[in-house]
């Protein structure tokens, strides 16, 4: 009986000792896709608009999906406005005060929390699904309000570096109180 187990371990020892490689394992280009978003999200919070500008292609575009009745609507896909002239603006040295200041009146212990939830990886090309999420204590209404939504980003590897290329914002979100 002993004899007819050891070919079977031998077997299993070698089938868990050799390399594999899976979906879910990071990578370099996965690492510095995260790194990207991480810095990018870092540049909004802190209002520093050049580094948003620096972190996507000069033709970088965002469409936008609209709500109907609680479901995302591809059918009405909105382009969202990169022109020059709002481009501009990211480089205004009040850029991100705008936000900041409009929470302040009615904004308490408000908590962010961004991540990427997926990476996909071809070559020099990427596609990644992010969710943001952010709550707040609205002094205002006295209630706590928690709200959050995923985006689609496009990616691309250019001169070894990533790029934001374009992003769907709105494939799917939530707020509740």
């Amino acid at each position: 009986m002993q004899t007819r187990f050891f070919p079977i371990s031998i077997l299993c020892l070698i089938a868990i000792s050799m390399p594999y490689s899976s979906h879910g394992q990071e990578t370099a280009d996965t690492r510095a896709i995260r790194a990207l978003f991480d810095a990018d999200q870092e540049a909004w919070a802190s209002g520093d608009g050049r580094a948003v500008l620096a972190n996507r292609d000069e033709h970088y575009f965002t469409a936008g999906v609209p709500r109907n009745n609680g479901e995302a609507d591809f059918r009405g896909v909105t382009v969202g406005n990169w022109s020059e002239e709002r481009r501009k603006r990211f480089l205004e040295p009040d850029f991100g005060k705008g936000f900041a200041a409009a929470m302040a009146d009615t904004a308490v212990d408000m908590k962010t929390r961004y991540e990427l939830v997926r990476i996909d990886v071809n070559d020099d090309h990427a596609i990644a699904i992010s969710r943001i999420e952010w709550a707040r204590n609205d002094t205002a209404r006295n209630v706590r309000i928690r709200s959050g939504w995923e985006s689609l980003w496009f990616l691309r590897k250019i001169d070894g570096q990533w790029k934001f290329m374009n992003a769907v914002g709105g494939i799917n979100s939530f707020s509740e109180e």
